[in-house]
């Protein structure tokens, strides 16, 4: 009876042997578990942290772009204004360099206008004088043929052209009503120097024309 209860005794041992290899064996395997358990809840939390910190320089960088953005648009609307004001100052500008230019050409019109008259004037006491001349010659010149000799030489003189001295005159430039030869006229025309030679009035292609003295 004693070796049987012993027998007994020593299976319940084997399977209690058993029961606690296969429970450290359990034991064992749940604390490699955990331990691999832990080392993704560290993980986990490492890259918690990492994403908390790059959500802390999202959140500067948002607020840096936040303020930039008013920034520029302070900056838009003072420019949009600047721009505004500088359209009102070019208008402005521009309308009184019209009044300039108004003011320019209408002096450079009376400009022309007194140079005219002035070259008139010079050419009447030319006149006046050649009179004066004359009067003076009829003086000092006793004998007739003496005077009407000399005033053929004058009307001569008045009908050669007085660029060339050569040919006679037979245009007339219809701006000043200057008389020369054709030839001279023809060759200022055709050498761009379009201005009379005595007074100095533009002329231009349909401003010059024959004229016959018979």
């Amino acid at each position: 009876k004693l070796m049987s209860e012993r027998i007994k005794s020593n299976q319940i041992h084997k399977l209690l042997k058993e029961e606690k290899d296969e429970l450290a064996d359990q034991v064992l395997t749940l604390k490699t578990q955990v331990d691999a358990q832990l080392l993704v809840v560290q993980k986990l939390e490492e890259k918690e942290r990492v994403l908390q910190s790059n959500l802390a320089v999202v959140e500067k960088e948002l607020t840096l772009r936040s303020q930039a953005l008013e920034l520029n648009k302070r900056k838009a609307v003072e420019a949009a204004q600047l721009a505004e004001d500088l359209k009102v100052q070019l208008e402005h500008t521009q309308g009184k360099l019209k009044e300039i230019q108004s003011a320019m050409s209408d002096n450079r019109s009376a400009k022309e206008k007194e140079s005219f008259n002035l070259k008139r004037a010079q050419e009447d006491l030319s006149r006046l004088r050649r009179k004066l001349e004359k009067q003076k010659k009829v003086e000092v010149f006793s004998d007739a043929d003496e005077i009407l000799m000399e005033e053929i030489k004058e009307y001569k003189a008045k009908l050669t052209c007085p660029c060339c001295n050569t040919r006679k005159k037979d245009a007339v430039l219809t701006k000043c009503f200057h008389v020369f030869c054709f030839e001279c006229v023809k060759t200022r025309y055709d050498t761009r120097q379009r201005k009379c030679p005595k007074c100095n009035a533009a002329f231009g292609a349909n401003d010059f024309h024959r004229i016959y003295i018979s």
